[in-house]
């Protein structure tokens, strides 16, 4: 079975104060030149559709009418879109009835049936004489339905486990895929992700407890493309398609993945080319404001090019007021896109482990659901209240 692997997509995500249409648009060109060149069987979007639980209709439409357009590049292509932590799952189901029309299989959560148990088929589909693949969206640990016995704190451990085994016994020696968007216990690469959401988490799930049961997982949730090391190489995730932060200084794209029953799935990567770059000027360490501005100056880099500066700033020191619009107008000259000053501020001795605040332009980077999580990470909380708090964050 060949598939596409995409996900992570953040639908309507804003850079600083820029509108980021246009370079969703170029994206969606690229995933429909791939699906017309590849002809794939199945394309798995593995969550994270959306940058929020509630997008604006603009957004959504976009989300529509591009799809729509990247499934007629290869009619016979089964497609497969689970919801992921940033997206509400109601919104994304609500016309999966209409979606199905266009071989669009939407998994808005892992179901249920009439008596709370899991109903294991109604996430589960076979593409005839091609594979099967069972789609887990986003879910707490402890919100994942019963498989039955007694309901304990392994309740996500437990439903894997049942999933497994209901794969291997509906498989009909055909390969299987899982897609998922969760977080996997192990040395993963974060960069462009606030360490806190991941490492550590409840969320984490451990790669052996998804089972043996599958050639190929496909996972959603990190940025950052990579394999996942285990026993077996089997578990990947595809990363953004293009950089949605500073930090996500790696290549972006979609996976085509060959899977066949037994081997070691076939991955290669299409790198698509940004829009716009985002380059950060002032390196790891930062600089003064006045060498950054020089350097801004200084730079060839292509127009349009989003800006942040790292700026070295002292532990209690502040921005001086006329700094932002210095930075603004210098890289207008050069006809960039200035976004932010990034303060790197040298710790002050024996505090740099009790440091747990938040710069402004830190802050700003993170999504509302990130927010959330940080605010939340002393409380567990269903996921209808995850949905509730995100609609006040509007």
């Amino acid at each position: 079975m060949k598939i596409i692997h995409t996900g992570d997509w953040h639908l309507g995500h804003r850079l600083y104060n820029y509108d980021n249409t246009e370079e969703e648009d170029h994206f969606f060109r690229q995933l429909a030149e791939a699906v017309s060149r590849e002809q794939p069987d199945a394309l798995v979007v593995s969550g994270d559709i959306f940058d929020t639980g509630a997008p604006g209709n603009d957004v959504a439409k976009r989300f529509t009418d591009a799809l729509l357009a990247v499934t007629s590049r290869c009619p016979d292509m089964t497609t497969v879109v689970i919801a992921g932590n940033h997206d509400s799952y109601s919104r994304l189901v609500v016309d999966e009835s209409l979606w199905r029309r266009a071989r669009v299989h939407v998994f808005g959560v892992p179901a249920e049936d009439d008596s709370g148990f899991a109903d294991f088929a109604k996430n589960f589909m076979v593409i005839p004489g091609k594979g099967v693949i069972a789609a887990v969206p986003f879910c707490h640990p402890r919100n994942f339905p019963s498989v039955g016995g007694a309901a304990g704190e392994n309740r996500g451990k437990d439903y894997f486990e049942a999933l497994a085994k209901y794969v291997a016994d509906h498989s009909e020696r055909l390969p299987a895929v899982l897609v998922a968007h969760l977080a996997v216990k192990g040395d993963i690469d974060l960069r462009g992700h606030d360490r806190t959401l991941i490492v550590g988490g409840e969320e984490c799930v451990g790669l052996s407890e998804l089972g043996l049961s599958y050639d190929y997982i496909a996972l959603g949730h990190i940025h950052c493309p990579q394999w996942i090391k285990g026993e077996r190489k089997v578990a990947r995730y595809c990363g953004t398609p293009r950089a949605i932060r500073f930090d996500e200084t790696y290549n972006h794209g979609v996976d085509v993945v060959t899977v066949e029953v037994g081997k070691e799935p076939a991955v290669r990567t299409e790198v698509f080319e940004p829009l716009r770059m985002l380059k950060t000027i002032g390196g790891d360490k930062g600089v003064l404001f006045e060498e950054a501005l020089r350097l801004v100056g200084a730079s060839d880099l292509p127009a349009d090019t989003y800006i942040r500066l790292n700026v070295r700033m002292g532990a209690s020191e502040m921005c001086v007021p006329d700094w932002t619009e210095r930075a603004r107008k210098e890289c207008a000259a050069k006809g960039f896109r200035f976004c932010v000053i990034n303060p790197i501020r040298e710790e002050a001795p024996g505090k740099q482990e009790d440091r747990k605040m938040l710069t402004m332009a830190e802050l700003r980077e993170l999504s509302n659901d990130e927010v959330l999580h940080i605010l939340s990470a002393r409380h567990v909380l269903s996921d209808r209240q995850r949905e509730l708090v995100k609609s006040l964050m509007k």
